[in-house]
């Protein structure tokens, strides 16, 4: 499997294609970005479906474009569906960029699921937002703006809690120190690299 990873949309989110066995994934569309078609060519491959780990402005920015393109399905947390329109719930409001989604996405389920071709397990981790999620495909772990390198996402935003926040980490700690880290913002990681530098994972 591979992982392609662009830093998109006003705010650079990361956002990741995931390419195996003639088959993609895209998480968090963070913004339009023509090499899709180009990457998805190259690799062979189909695009399956995307998926959302949360839906603050910063991560969905491309998504009704890339949904018009291709005609896939959307999966993200249904606590998240109002949050794709409501500028506040997003984020938008706050940062005077005002990004929606029209789509019409199917919640993800917790624990282990098949979308497309691919495997994924689904966790819920509130704190960063009620809904954010993250999504282990192999050995890959995609966790949005709950995890960062070094670091956590904000909890100050709408249905942020930083005693939720806590609890998700206490969660990520316990998970197999070589687990690679995509996160929404910045390099990747491993969970055993947090356990030693990260001042949240002490």
């Amino acid at each position: 499997m591979k992982v392609f990873t662009r830093a998109l949309g006003p705010v650079q989110a990361n956002c990741y294609v995931v390419v195996g066995n003639g088959h993609a994934l895209i998480i968090d569309p963070g913004d339009a970005f023509d090499e899709v078609e180009q990457l998805l060519k190259e690799n062979n491959a189909v695009l399956d479906a995307v998926l959302l780990t949360h839906a603050h402005f910063d991560h969905i920015g491309g998504l009704d474009r890339l949904i018009e393109k291709f005609d896939v399905d959307v999966y993200m947390n249904e606590k998240e569906f109002d949050f794709l329109k409501d500028l506040h719930l997003n984020g938008s409001a706050y940062f005077q960029v005002h990004i929606q989604s029209h789509a019409q996405p199917k919640a993800v389920v917790e624990g282990k699921q098949k979308i497309g071709n691919f495997e994924v397990s689904a966790k819920t981790l509130p704190g960063h937002s009620a809904g954010s999620t993250v999504f282990q495909i192999g050995d890959d772990l995609f966790t949005g703006d709950v995890l960062f390198q070094g670091s956590i996402g904000r909890t100050d935003l709408p249905s942020g809690s930083y005693a939720q926040m806590m609890e998700s980490i206490a969660y990520l700690k316990t998970l197999p120190h070589d687990l690679k880290v995509y996160p929404g913002h910045g390099p990747a990681t491993t969970i055993g690299q947090e356990l030693c530098w990260n001042p949240y994972f002490r």
